[in-house]
């Protein structure tokens, strides 16, 4: 369905990819994105919402059940779209990468094209990114804005 996934070497790059694939639904692209930060807070919110502590350390040392894994991922993805609700994840774009407390750290804005005509886009939220020791760029968190312009 989706374009192959973009270059992770800069922080614009890696927000449209985990952008691009919550659109699409790929939501293993989607995981594979985050970083383990991000893996972190994502299965801890998931144990707070019901997920077994053990199905969730199996899935953060890689060895869980396939199944649990996809449907895990499936609702992560439902639920990152859910906190998108109030902009349309269609039209929703990435800014540049503003460098972060550290020279690993970086904030893209994510914007959405605004339909009140003579007004610019309007700010859908961030996201927080943080670059490995390869210089590949991942996601830490989201940041949404649940109010229109």
């Amino acid at each position: 369905m989706g374009a192959a996934m973009t270059s992770t070497t800069d922080p614009a790059g890696a927000a449209a990819a985990f952008v691009h694939a919550i659109r699409w639904g790929e939501h293993t692209i989607a995981w594979s994105l985050l970083s383990e930060v991000g893996r972190t807070t994502a299965l801890s919110v998931a144990v707070t919402n019901g997920l077994d502590r053990v199905t969730a350390s199996r899935i953060r040392d890689k060895v869980s059940d396939p199944v649990d894994l996809d449907e895990f991922l499936t609702r992560l993805l439902r639920g990152i779209r859910r906190d998108l609700r109030s902009v349309d994840i269609e039209r929703r774009e990435c800014g540049q990468g503003q460098p972060g407390d550290s020279e690993r750290s970086a904030t893209v804005e994510l914007t959405n094209p605004s339909t009140i005509p003579g007004t610019q886009h309007w700010s859908a939220g961030r996201l927080e990114l943080s670059a490995d020791a390869n210089g590949r760029w991942f996601v830490d968190r989201l940041v949404p804005r649940l109010a229109g312009p």
